[in-house]
């Protein structure tokens, strides 16, 4: 799958997904950048550097729609919604990592949140792979800044 983010302006793009073994099928949507792009760019850096494919990008692969992606009935992603919750919970998290917090912070604060809510650990979290996510993070930001307006940043899923 490609994923074409297209900069429109300095608060709007849109995400273009575009299934290559189905033909070509292509489903584009605007978005508001300062809401959605880190978020996104955020579960793509998580989802590829934790091998995951039952995240946000590995469900629009097998087939699901943005706007199922977007329901917030939670009805379309029922199946997927234990898993789709404890990635979203890590990379809400990572917000704090692209503004400089720290790998350990971050992990204990997810484990502990984890024990709260009487959940088993996520098996794919850890330092390491917060410092992978920080770095992949810097490279996306880095291409983002570097696109002109008018033109697309693309991305292979999976990476």
């Amino acid at each position: 799958m490609r994923i074409l983010l297209h900069k429109r302006s300095n608060t709007q793009h849109a995400l273009e997904i575009v299934r290559e073994p189905d033909g070509g099928e292509r489903e584009c949507m605007e978005c508001e950048t300062r809401s959605y792009l880190t978020h996104d760019l955020l579960h793509y850096a998580v989802e590829t550097e934790a091998g995951l494919e039952s995240g946000f990008w590995g469900n629009l692969a097998r087939g699901k729609t943005l706007a199922q992606m977007n329901d917030r009935t939670g009805r379309a992603l029922a199946a997927e919604a234990p898993e789709l919750m404890a990635i979203e919970r890590v990379v809400g998290a990572l917000t704090g990592v692209i503004k400089g917090r720290a790998a350990a912070e971050i992990v204990a604060a997810l484990r502990e949140y984890e024990a709260a809510l009487g959940e088993a650990e996520s098996a794919w979290l850890s330092e390491t792979l917060i410092v992978a996510v920080q770095e992949r993070m810097r490279r996306l930001l880095g291409h983002w800044s570097a696109t002109p307006f008018g033109a697309s940043m693309e991305l292979r899923w999976p990476a």
